[in-house]
């Protein structure tokens, strides 16, 4: 992916889903890759495949249900945070420019009820 780790790891044997934490022009998102970890006979070294044999599906569906809930509770979690970082005065500015507008229609009223008398 992008050179940072997975947020978080869900295992089952060999079998794997990666939880990524990805930054795009509308904020916070998250992505889950599946894998299945081998030790190649060549080198000795262990790697990561997508491609699942039949006796894998199961488990690679359940890592699926147990991600989906997982990243759930992610985007609560963040929603809650950036709720808490909100500062207060951008509250207040937003009931602030609602009144102004608010006025404003109330202004542009009395301007129509003039034009009418006139």
């Amino acid at each position: 992916m992008t050179g940072k780790p997975p947020i978080e790891t869900i295992r089952d044997d060999d079998l794997k889903a990666s939880i990524w934490e990805n930054e795009g022009k509308n904020g916070i998102y998250f992505t889950t890759t599946f894998a299945k970890t081998y030790q190649d006979k060549k080198t000795e070294k262990l790697r990561d495949t997508d491609a699942f044999n039949n006796s894998d599906l199961l488990k690679v569906s359940e890592l699926a249900r147990q991600a989906y809930s997982r990243t759930n509770e992610l985007r609560k979690e963040l929603k809650e945070e950036l709720k808490r970082e909100q500062p207060a005065e951008s509250r207040v500015d937003r009931a602030a420019k609602f009144l102004e507008n608010k006025n404003q229609d109330s202004g542009n009223n009395r301007d129509r009820d003039h034009e009418i008398e006139r």
